[in-house]
């Protein structure tokens, strides 16, 4: 898969706020501060595209971007969906059960949502909400590819073992991936496209369902 041009669509803070789109959708979502914007912003080869902040919890909405791609010689159109981060601890229990409402919502009633993409900091062992976020996913029958970033703040011994300490954690299953990534050195990137390329596929081709 070949990334042409992307743009903002919308944010939203409910659910019912979302446009009805056709086209098929990927979401991104993770703890607060892991580097979702910065993967979505590498992925797509724009800068500032999703907005980035050193200041945890800043995504408060579901954001909608609609992304041009050449697939298997086709000119395509899919859609980027970076959720609110989780697990930020201050900020209000009220905002936080708003958050989880919104996130609960989306997974189970967006018709074209395909593949969500969980994202976890590859330095730090995942905690029991990257664990419950997973088991949610699958639980929903969304196929997943998980995600550790900043990849480049490790040796490559080191990052080898740290994801297979991430396979172990989250007992993924035989269809389920994992692969590491960085923004700086934009490792991954071209894997990732391509898991996303072939999850688009056999949903156009009719072999798959959102």
């Amino acid at each position: 898969m070949k990334v042409l041009d992307s743009k903002f669509v919308e944010s939203a803070y409910r659910f019912t706020d979302l446009s009805y789109s056709e086209f098929p959708e990927i979401a991104f979502i993770g703890r607060s501060n892991v580097g979702k914007s910065s993967l979505i912003n590498t992925l797509l080869q724009r800068k500032n595209l999703a907005q980035i902040s050193k200041k945890p919890g800043k995504t408060r909405t579901i954001n909608i971007f609609e992304v041009s791609c050449s697939l298997n010689e086709q000119k395509e159109k899919i859609n980027f969906a970076d959720l609110p981060g989780y697990g930020y601890a201050k900020i209000s229990e009220k905002t936080q059960r708003a958050w989880k409402a919104l996130i609960d919502d989306y997974i189970l009633k967006r018709k074209n949502l395909c593949g969500i993409i969980l994202i976890v900091d590859l330095r730090h062992s995942a905690d029991l909400k990257d664990i419950e976020a997973k088991n949610w996913i699958t639980s929903n029958r969304k196929e997943m590819l998980l995600v550790p970033t900043k990849a480049d703040k490790l040796g490559k011994s080191q990052a080898a073992i740290k994801i297979r300490m991430l396979k172990d954690q989250f007992l993924l299953l035989p269809n389920q991936e994992i692969i590491g990534f960085s923004s700086k050195t934009k490792n991954g990137r071209n894997q990732i496209l391509e898991w996303i390329g072939q999850l688009t596929a056999l949903i156009k081709n009719g072999d798959d369902t959102c």
